[in-house]
Formats: structure tokens, sequence, C-alpha cells
């Protein structure tokens, strides 16, 4: 078995391997005894040799059909006549050199070299990469599996492109939405309404019972702390909406009292919007609206804006006006809805969408129009074609006489 010779740290920095290769200096043939990366360890004879030399060596490393060559100068070190050795230190080694050792040296101390013929293996294995062929999929055979195979091909491309599709309008309508649309932070049924607060501090003797008020009649009366008492009469024909207080109870000054709506007050619905957008609504907006009963009401329009000098001036949100877009009972007003603004019409963009809508419709109508004047002449009767005539006279059929 082939032995690996190690030297102490102190005598050289690379352990020296045996292995089968061959030096040659000066075309003469001369025995390997062990090589390292470092140098190397030959026989005596036949050289003739003092340290300090340089010798200019030639290392053959046999491959398998062929060798390999290896210029390297080597110096010196020491000359052991009871040994028959000389050991040499490669000097002047380029990396080249150096890389082809230490892959040489490597392998073998791996025990992937066992004779000459391993190194070529080695060597392969190492620097040239094997690509692995895969077997093509074998076509399908028959009209069947070829309609299968082609199906289950296009329902793949068509589930991609639905796939594709959905995410290019998940993405376009989160755009849309953040750009063009605003939800309202609160929105409720309300009416027109009127709040009676108490007048001053007192207890309340009378609160008026009914559902209904006539314009003047009395609506609840408070009596002072001096005993002087204080009658409130109704502003207007009104229904009575909401009661904040009952008799007998002590109110303090502006509390609310009663809630009167008048009689032909209809219901709307208010939303809060944020300040900030309000300049938004007065380019031009839309309302959705959606009932607690799920019914909807699309492109409702906006009845009434705040005020830009009186409501712009404070940082709250600002109340704007719709009309409900459909029929409301009286007992829905304090009902919670909810409403969406879209403000795509107010912008530049649906402007231009606007035109363009307008004018796809006008070219609609004239095409229309064009075939319909068409289709008419097309459809109407063809006159009679009038009988020859000659000399001013018309034949019927009959021939003129000689």
């Amino acid at each position: 078995m082939t032995k690996i010779t190690h030297e102490a740290e102190v005598q050289r920095q690379h352990p020296r391997y045996r292995i089968p290769i061959r030096c040659i200096y000066n075309g003469t043939q001369i025995s390997v005894v062990d090589v390292s990366v470092g140098g190397i360890g030959l026989r005596i004879s036949p050289l003739d040799v003092k340290p300090g030399r340089v010798l200019d060596l030639i290392l053959v490393f046999p491959f398998s059909g062929y060798e390999l060559s290896l210029p390297i100068n080597a110096e010196v070190r020491y000359v052991a006549d009871d040994h028959s050795r000389i050991g040499l230190r490669f000097v002047d080694v380029s990396p080249r050199q150096h890389n082809l050792l230490r892959f040489i040296l490597d392998a073998y101390l791996a025990g992937e070299i066992v004779d000459a013929g391993d190194i070529l293996d080695v060597s392969s294995r190492r620097n040239e990469g094997k690509t692995r062929e895969v077997p093509q999929r074998p076509q399908p055979q028959g009209l069947r599996a070829q309609l299968t195979h082609h199906g289950r091909s296009a329902a793949g491309y068509v589930g991609i492109g639905a796939a594709t599709m959905l995410l290019v309008g998940f993405i376009g309508m989160s755009i849309f939405e953040r750009m063009y649309i605003i939800p309202a932070q609160s929105a409720q049924i309300t009416a027109d309404l009127v709040t009676v607060p108490a007048p001053s501090n007192g207890q309340a003797t009378f609160i008026a019972a009914g559902n209904e008020v006539k314009a003047g009649e009395p609506l609840l009366t408070i009596q002072g702390p001096q005993g002087n008492s204080i009658v409130i009469d109704s502003p207007c024909d009104c229904v009575v909406q909401t009661r904040y207080s009952r008799t007998a109870n002590f109110v303090r000054e502006g509390a609310p009292i009663l809630a009167l709506r008048e009689k032909t007050s209809m219901p709307y619905v208010t939303a809060s919007v944020p300040h900030d957008q309000l300049l938004r609504f007065y380019r031009g907006a839309s309302a959705v609206i959606e009932y607690a009963d799920g019914t909807r009401v699309r492109e409702d329009q906006i009845e009434r804006l705040p005020s830009l000098v009186s409501e712009s001036a404070s940082t709250g949100p600002f109340l704007v006006k719709l009309a409900p877009g459909r029929e409301l009972e009286m007992s829905a007003i304090g009902q919670p809805v909810s409403v969406v603004f879209d403000t795509f019409s107010g912008s530049s963009v649906g402007a231009v969408a606007s035109k363009l809508h307008a004018a796809i419709n006008w070219a609609g109508e004239k095409i229309a129009a064009v075939l319909g004047r068409e289709n008419v002449v097309a459809t109407a009767p063809r006159k009679a074609k009038e009988p020859n005539a000659d000399s001013g006279r018309r034949l019927a059929g009959l021939k003129p006489k000689e």
C-alpha cells in the first residue's frame, strides 16, 4: 500500500505523498521518492548536486492514454547520502502550476486515485459537468387523448388569463376607489326639525300630550323659581317627533324639551363628509345610498352642499343633503344608512370620458339613422314601369296603324 510520509512542522510546511509520477532532468529520468505542494524528494543517483542549486525539472503525470508534463524549477535544500535522497523546494511557482499540484494531491489524499488511470477520471468528474437529458413526455395517441390534452392546455391558459384579469381589475378598482370614491363618515335619515328648548330653569308643569299640534297652541309651560310661569306656543302646524322630557320634571335653561316636524316636511338623507374633501364635491359628484333593508339607490343627486362662507371655516366634517331616491315613512327618521360619493364625473378624466361617450352616442345615432334610411328605401314598393310612347301617344299593347 502507498505510504504517506509526514515530517515535523519545523522541517516542512506541507506533507509529502508517494504517488506514481516521474521526474526528468536534462533528458534523464530520476526516481521520485515523494512529492508535496511545496517540494519534491528524488534519489541521488544519477544526480551530483549541492544545496542551493536551482534545477529545471519536468514532472510527468501519467494519465489514461497520455501523459501531462509540468515544467517547474526546484532548489536543492539538502543532500542525504545515507538515505540516498535529495530534497528540493519548488521556486518561482505560478498560480496555475500550484493549482494543478494541489488538485492532484487532494484527489490522491481523498482516496479518489488508486492508480494512475484514476487521475483522468477524477479530473473529468470535477471539471466536466454532464447534463442529464430529461426524457420528453410521450405525445397522446388517438383523437380523444389529443382532445383531452389540448383541452387541459386551453383550460390552463384560460385560468391564467382569468386570474390575470381579476388581478388587474382588483388593482384598477383599488386605484379608482382611492382617487375618486369618498365614503361618508356617518349618514342617517332625517327631516327638517324644530327643537323647542326650555326658556329658563324650572319645573315643566305642562307638555303637549298629542302627536300633532297646531300653530298657536300651547306646547309647554315652565314654572320658574320665583313662581312665575312661562308658556311657549307652537310655531306651526307640526308633528311631535321626539319628547326629551316629561311633565313634573325639573329642566335647565336651554335643555331640549320637544322636537317638532312640519307636516309638509319630507324625510331626506344627510351625510357627514371630511372637511378637506369639500372642493371635490363642488366640481361634481354623485352618491350611492344603501338603506338598512338592503335597498340601494345609485347615482343619487346632491340636493344641498354647505356654504363655503359659513361652514368651510370650521375644521370638522360638513353635512351634505341628499334626496332619498325612494319613498320613506316617517318612522324611518333617525335610521342610519350607508353613503358613498363618486367624484369621477367632476374630475378631468371624467370630463374627457363624458365627452368621448357623448361622441360615441352621436356617431351611433348617425349610423343608425343612415342604416334606417337605407332600409326604408330598400323596402319601399317600386313604381310600375311606364309603357313605351311613340309620338306622344301611349301604347297599351297596341301596334300603331300602318
